[in-house]
Order: C-alpha cells, then sequence, then structure tokens
C-alpha cells in the first residue's frame, strides 16, 4: 500500500513538472483539445545538452537554432517531451498576426550611395545580396521583380497557405515552394491577392527595379529576392519558419541576406523574451551578413495598453468589454514585480451597479494550471472565470485570463492590490468618456488605456533586431489620369499612427525612423486594372504603383539599405548593421534635439551616412550626450557652445556625415565654441579625445 501511495506522489511531482514548462497557450490547448491533435512549438533546452526527438511518437524536428528547437508533435508526445530533465520551456502560440500596412530615396538619403559619391568608391544597387521578404507575398509577374531579360529575380518563393503537394518544403511540411526557374515557367500558382497586394508593396520598395515605368526603383534595385507569403490563419511559428527557410536557402546561395518582415501582433509580453524572438535572435546575432528588419507598428494612436504600479493603500481597476462569447486578455510582469500583487475579476452593468466579483487571487492562484471561478448574482450565474499563469525562462510572468460571459453588455473589471508592477495590452479596454465620481465613486481609482507602449509583439522588441517608426514621405503625386493628388499631411512629421516605445523592460524602441506614409510602389497586376478604373486617385502615373502607407512601408526602406550595407560590408553583423544606422542617423525640425526617444529612436535614417560615418566611429566608445558635456544652443545656427566637464586639454575632431575629417582643433579648457563658419547644414560627429577615451556627440547644424 505504501508502495502504491509513493507512486501516486511521484505521477503527481512529474505531472506537476511537466506543466511548469508551458506557457498559457499551451497548458489551455492540453487540456482542451484532443490528444491526437498536432501542435506546433518551440522548445527551449539547457545549453550544451540534447533531446531525441525520433524517440517521440508523432513528433517531427523542423530545425534546430541554437538550444531551441522548431517542432510539431501531439499533445501526449507534447508531454512526455517536456518531463525531459534538460527541456526548461515550451510554448505555444494562437494566430494573432496582421499585417502592417519615389521621393523616399532623397528623404532617406539613398540616392547618393546609388550614384557612389565620395567617399564611397563605387555605387551600391544590392547586387550580390538576397532580401527576403515575409508578408503576404508577391505578385511575380510584376515587371519590377524582372530583371532586363525578362526573368524573375525571386529566387524562391514559398507560399504557406497551399495544401500539401510533391513541392511542399519537406522541413516544415506544409504549403508549397517554386523556384525563380518554375516562375518562369509559369508553374507558380501563388497570387498576392488575398491581402491586396501588401507584401508585393514591401518587395517594391525595399528591392524593385523600376523597370515598369523607368522610375519608383526600391532601395536596393539589383538584389535577389526570395519571399515567403504567410498564413495569418496558422498556429503555431510560422515568422520563425519563414526566416529560417529564407536564411537556408541564401545560405545554398552563398549571398548574405536581409530580411524584412512587414508583419506582427500587439499581444504579447512586448519585451523580446518569448520563444520565438529567441529563435529568431538564435538564427541571426552573430552570423555574418544576416538581419533582420520589422515595422514597429501602426497603433500609435489607440489606447490598448494598459500599465502602472499597482499599491497596497488603493484598488485600481480597468474595464474590459466585448460582444463576443468571450473575453481574451493577459497581463505580464517580472515575477519580482508580481508577488505581493493580487487581482480580482469584477462585473458591472452599464446602469454602473456592481454584479459580483471572484476574491482577491494571488499571483500562483493558477500558476502552471487552469483554475475557474464563477460569478453569481443573487443566484443567477453572470459568466466563468478561467486563469492561466505561467513564468518563462527570463523569470516573466504571465496572467492569461478567458472572461466567459452568459450575455453580452457587461462590463467586465480587472482590479489589483498589494505593491507591484503590471502591464498588458489588449483593443477592447473602455476608454473615453467614464462616469462621474458622483456617478460611480470607484472611478477614482480607474487606470485609463494609454497609447505609449505600442510597439508590436515579440521579435519587434528584442536588441537583435531594427524596428522601424514612420514618417510622412509627401503629400502629393500625379495619379494614373495625370492628375495632382494632394493631402493636408506635413512631409517630414511622424505619422500619428507610428508605434512608440519603450519594450515593457523600458528599452529604447523604434530603433530608427523612416518615410512609410505616400510612398509609391508596386501593387499586383490584376488589382492595378481594378482600381485604374474605380479609384485612380492611390494609382500612380504610369499605372504600375500605388500608393503605400505605415510602417509596412518604412521597414522596407531599411531593409532595402541594409542590402546595400551588406553589398559593401558583407561579412557585417546584424550588430554592426545596427550600430551604423543608430549612429548615424539625423535630426531635424520634426525629430528634436532629444534623441533618441521612443517615437523616432535614434531619429531618422541616413543612408548614406550609414554607409560611411559608421566605418570613421567604428572601435570608438559611444557616449549620446556624454554625462557631464552639454551643447548649447542646439541644433547649432551660427555658433553653440560645448562645456565638458573638466578643464583638461583635449583634442576636437569634427566630421561630416559622409566622414569626411572637416575640422580639427585643441580645447585648452572646459569651453570650446564652434563656429558655423563654412560649415554646410547636415549632421556632424564631434569626437573629443579625453584620457584615452574618445567621446562621440552628435551636432546638428541648420
Amino acid at each position: 500500500m505504501r508502495s502504491y501511495f509513493a507512486f501516486f506522489i511521484l505521477l503527481a511531482f512529474l505531472q506537476l513538472n511537466a506543466q511548469s514548462v508551458f506557457n498559457a497557450d499551451l497548458i489551455k490547448v492540453i487540456e482542451t483539445d484532443k490528444s491526437d491533435k498536432k501542435i506546433h512549438a518551440l522548445v527551449l533546452v539547457k545549453p550544451d545538452t540534447k533531446v531525441d526527438f525520433s524517440a517521440f511518437t508523432n513528433t517531427t524536428l523542423h530545425y534546430q537554432a541554437g538550444n531551441i528547437y522548431s517542432i510539431t508533435a501531439d499533445i501526449q508526445s507534447i508531454k512526455n517531451i517536456s518531463r525531459q530533465t534538460n527541456v526548461v520551456r515550451m510554448e505555444y502560440s494562437r494566430p494573432h498576426l496582421q499585417l502592417m500596412d519615389d521621393t523616399s530615396n532623397v528623404k532617406n538619403k539613398i540616392n547618393p550611395i546609388k550614384q557612389g559619391m565620395p567617399p564611397l568608391t563605387q555605387s551600391y544597387d544590392g547586387e550580390g545580396v538576397i532580401v527576403g521578404i515575409i508578408d503576404s507575398g508577391t505578385d511575380f509577374n510584376h515587371p519590377d521583380f524582372k530583371d532586363v531579360n525578362g526573368h524573375s529575380r525571386i529566387k524562391h518563393l514559398w507560399d504557406m497557405t497551399k495544401p500539401v503537394a510533391a513541392n511542399t518544403p519537406t522541413t516544415f511540411g506544409y504549403g508549397q515552394e517554386w523556384n525563380n526557374q518554375q516562375i518562369d515557367l509559369g508553374q507558380c500558382t501563388h497570387t498576392d491577392m488575398a491581402q491586396y497586394g501588401h507584401g508585393t508593396l514591401s518587395s517594391g520598395i525595399a528591392a524593385g527595379n523600376g523597370y515598369s515605368v523607368n522610375k519608383y526603383a526600391g532601395v536596393a534595385p539589383k538584389a535577389d529576392i526570395i519571399v515567403v507569403a504567410l498564413d495569418f490563419n496558422k498556429p503555431g511559428y510560422i515568422i520563425s519558419d519563414a526566416l529560417q527557410y529564407i536564411i537556408t536557402k541564401a545560405q545554398i546561395l552563398n549571398k548574405p541576406v536581409v530580411v524584412n518582415a512587414s508583419v506582427g501582433g500587439y499581444y504579447g509580453s512586448h519585451d523580446g523574451t518569448d520563444l520565438e524572438s529567441q529563435i529568431i535572435n538564435n538564427l541571426i546575432a552573430n552570423s555574418p551578413g544576416r538581419a533582420l528588419v520589422a515595422s514597429c507598428g501602426n497603433w500609435g494612436s489607440v489606447p490598448f495598453h494598459v500599465g502602472y504600479q499597482t499599491t497596497n493603500t488603493d484598488t485600481n481597476f480597468t474595464w474590459i468589454r466585448s460582444n463576443s462569447s468571450s473575453i481574451d486578455v493577459s497581463e505580464y510582469a517580472d515575477t519580482a514585480q508580481i508577488k505581493n500583487v493580487k487581482y480580482s475579476i469584477g462585473v458591472t452593468n452599464l446602469n454602473l451597479i456592481d454584479l459580483g466579483n471572484t476574491a482577491f487571487r494571488p499571483y500562483d492562484y493558477a500558476l502552471n494550471t487552469i483554475k475557474r471561478d464563477t460569478i453569481y448574482n443573487n443566484n443567477h450565474r453572470i459568466g466563468i472565470i478561467e486563469s492561466i499563469a505561467s513564468i518563462n525562462s527570463f523569470g516573466v510572468y504571465e496572467l492569461y485570463l478567458s472572461i466567459n460571459p452568459d450575455s453580452v453588455g457587461y462590463l467586465w473589471s480587472i482590479s489589483h492590490t498589494g505593491a507591484g508592477r503590471i502591464d498588458s495590452w489588449n483593443y477592447e479596454y473602455v476608454t473615453g468618456t467614464m462616469p462621474t465620481v458622483s456617478e460611480y465613486p470607484k472611478i477614482a481609482y480607474y487606470k485609463m488605456a494609454d497609447t505609449i507602449q505600442s510597439i508590436v509583439s515579440g521579435f519587434q522588441c528584442s536588441n537583435e533586431v531594427i524596428a522601424v517608426g514612420n514618417y510622412i514621405n509627401r503629400s502629393q503625386f500625379i495619379n494614373v489620369n495625370d492628375n495632382l493628388q494632394t493631402k493636408a499631411d506635413v512631409p517630414g512629421q511622424l505619422h500619428v499612427t507610428s508605434s512608440s516605445g519603450p519594450t515593457r523592460d523600458n528599452r529604447i524602441k523604434p530603433d530608427i525612423s523612416a518615410t512609410g506614409d505616400w510612398i509609391l510602389a508596386p501593387s499586383p497586376l490584376a488589382l492595378l486594372l481594378s482600381l485604374s478604373a474605380t479609384s485612380p486617385q492611390v494609382v500612380a502615373q504610369g499605372g504600375f504603383h500605388v500608393t503605400a502607407g505605415g510602417t509596412s512601408a518604412s521597414s522596407p526602406i531599411v531593409a532595402g539599405l541594409a542590402a546595400l550595407y551588406f553589398q559593401k560590408n558583407p561579412t557585417a553583423t546584424n550588430q554592426q548593421l545596427k550600430t551604423a544606422i543608430i549612429n548615424c542617423a539625423y535630426q531635424d525640425f520634426f525629430t528634436g534635439t532629444s534623441l533618441p526617444n521612443n517615437k523616432w529612436g535614434y531619429g531618422k535614417l541616413n543612408g548614406f551616412a550609414t554607409m560611411t560615418c559608421g566605418e570613421i566611429l567604428e572601435n570608438i566608445k559611444v557616449i549620446e550626450n556624454a554625462e557631464g558635456i552639454q551643447v548649447f544652443p542646439h541644433p547649432l545656427t551660427n555658433e553653440t557652445n560645448i562645456l565638458f566637464s573638466n578643464s583638461e586639454t583635449k583634442k576636437i575632431k569634427l566630421y561630416n556625415s559622409s566622414g569626411q575629417l572637416v575640422l580639427e582643433d585643441l580645447c585648452n579648457g572646459q569651453q570650446y565654441l564652434l563656429k558655423k563658419a563654412d560649415l554646410a547644414p547636415g549632421l556632424y560627429v564631434l569626437l573629443s579625445e579625453e584620457k584615452n577615451i574618445t567621446y562621440k556627440i552628435k551636432i546638428i547644424i541648420l
């Protein structure tokens, strides 16, 4: 009898231990779905260890990056794998991705690169580099994606939405793929019509050659292209699958690759600690000639983030409301921030009468399991609340709540008490006009959703990924009927929809901003025919290009520049590329001088400077607005004072954005007067050598 008791204790322990490695989505799918259902999961194992996935039935290993594996397995095998002693974390994701919806070459200072202006020794056009596109696809029939002989520049195209067939990529087991020869032979059945040509726009901005009308060329017009058309309804980790596919093809072609992802989801922890972000990091970090550029998001004007310090003295709350059969919401915190916080779910009707609430639950109430609470009012059931909590390998806590009302029209409150902090993102938080304190006294403790921390979730928040904001490109163009189209927006101004940071763990995002609104870019030919007849105001002169907007358009600008950078520096890493981009960005009237910040990042993209001043400043310790060093007035009009922290003699060097030394001097005291003299307006970098350390200070001259 005692041995049986010990066995059941051990079994219970093993089951608890197995669940402890799962994220909330995986816990829910394991409990609620059929045991034979196959799911796509990511598995993190301890460093320098391995798992033999062939030992588990109904399990397929797709690929590995670092110590993270991408697998598909049924639920029973997922449970068995989780019991391996070296398995640290397993995660699953529901479908959540969305698309992130000329003169840009001038504003982003790309033309001097294409012209090979000094100090560049040649022109750059992306030749010998691959631009990968993770998006809705690309219309391969558009002339801007063909070479001078009419052959496709798209070397490979994988459409995830297609059924399994003979040309399904064996590594992944879904969708269909074609190479450029098959495209030229008319064997490719992909179209980019389902998402109205979103991916065609991204591809054209980054790498279109403008052959259709001999203008509107993209940034890297001679780069090769690899396209992945996403299945937005597929659960699992399709972004990392797409990235692995593109990188593998680029390795076979032996070419550097930059990938653009104008897609993302607004849920998750917004800190880059999820396993998909980590496997993406493993695929690109520290690898010569690899980089990922992504849209930062288009919800900069939408209040969907709730984040605040919770206290012992007040019970703060936020309402959430939906007309659907369930409301799903997650909250995130560092474990140390949440251990003293308790939460409760309440319900209020539209007459502002509280109908009931759950007890206040501690952070570990539903840790690694599902707990269900029912709210009643006078024996009438109002709804059922499901809670699931998990802690990932970085110590980030997630509380997933599924509210299942018996009828719609209620205001559901999420309340907190205890000292700590929570952050949450959801479209359905109640904002706008609130009742007065006399109408509903508790409203004094209401925490309104805000528009900060609106960067797209996950990999865009990683330090290894270059996230891009969006400013207005133009306010007019000539349409297909030769009519002038205008709008009131101010070119150069940050677009109101461009998402802002910081990340949940308070890092700067976006990294850089580029033109995104009203860029002219290729569109699917079939769509162009329809638009030219019904909406000529969006079709550009010549009939092959339409207006594009959002960070979906600004991100491929930076990706195209990255292709030029890799053409010049094919062994550079993603961090060298990122350093060159952010250190050589420029400021202007719109950005102001308080950079970096969480709206503009480090400023506006300066393509030419990225290709030049990044080299000049290599290996120099960078201090932005170095501590103890003041520059005023700034930007400089006639002269400016640079005030140092001590009076020791310093060497002063001033470089322009092309990397040319334009001034060299000594500073014998605490203050140095920099005069405009014959210096042209633009970005300059002042180097101050002091105690064997060289400080870099950005100077803007108007």
